[in-house]
């Protein structure tokens, strides 16, 4: 029976394998869409801003909590730019504008170099994470380029900026003009017109839209779950303690 499983297993670890080569293939041979830029890619922008309630984003929600991938858990205190980073052991709190932050792993308080790591590791990591939290927030950074490609698919091309200047992405849109598909040309990604499907929208208060997983290349979900809206920061004076009392400037 054991050999019997074991062969079942290599089958399919052969079989996933093959599909996955097979996604790889087709994906690497797409090239970025060409299209319009001006009216056109600012109203259909604006659509997709509109879907994502980017007004109420900016003047409603304060904090934000969620979860990627089953395994990265943030608190974002928007207003003062303050993130609460966990993975398994290793916890940090730190200022995005500062880079100012306290650190433990195990329970142990960081400093020096491994202080220092530990800020940059979460920046990174949630850098990554809250774009895939709602990309329709970040379209319109600085150095964005947006070309309408067609009257449901928004090119966006960020030429400068960011950590990543240079990688676009495009936005298929469905009939309530929220992210349905997006395709990647991306630098962390060697993998030209990667796809992702945005699946499951939920609604958070205070209205906030947010698909709860996302599919890439039809083989890979990313989960985010355990999403929460803040309107005040009351929550996070009190859970971010520690990084005051270490750097009183950032309360």
């Amino acid at each position: 029976m054991y050999k019997e499983e074991s062969r079942i297993d290599r089958i399919s670890i052969i079989a996933k394998a093959s599909a996955i080569g097979l996604a790889l293939l087709v994906a690497s041979c797409q090239s970025i869409p060409d299209g319009e830029t001006g009216s056109p890619a600012d109203a259909l922008a604006s659509k997709m801003l509109a879907a994502a309630n980017l007004e109420t984003w900016n003047t409603r929600v304060q904090g934000v909590e969620f979860r990627f991938r089953e395994k990265n858990t943030y608190f974002w205190d928007k207003k003062r730019g303050l993130v609460e980073f966990q993975n398994e052991d290793l916890k940090v709190q730190f200022s995005k504008n500062t880079f100012q932050g306290v650190a433990w792993e195990d329970g142990e308080a960081l400093s020096g170099d491994e202080l220092a790591e530990a800020v940059v590791k979460a920046n990174s990591n949630f850098i990554n994470d809250s774009f895939w939290l709602q990309p329709a927030y970040h379209i319109q950074s600085p150095g964005t380029k947006l070309y309408a490609v067609d009257d449901s698919t928004l090119r966006v091309t960020f030429s400068s900026g960011g950590v990543t200047p240079g990688d676009t992405y495009v936005f298929h849109l469905n009939d309530k003009n929220q992210i349905e598909l997006m395709e990647m040309w991306v630098s962390i990604i060697p993998i030209e017109g990667a796809d992702a499907d945005f699946n499951n929208y939920q609604t958070y208060e205070p209205g906030i839209n947010v698909a709860e997983s996302r599919t890439v290349l039809g083989i890979l979900t990313i989960l985010i779950d355990q999403v929460k809206m803040h309107s005040d920061l009351k929550s996070a004076d009190e859970r971010f303690g520690p990084l005051f009392e270490a750097h009183p400037n950032l309360k």
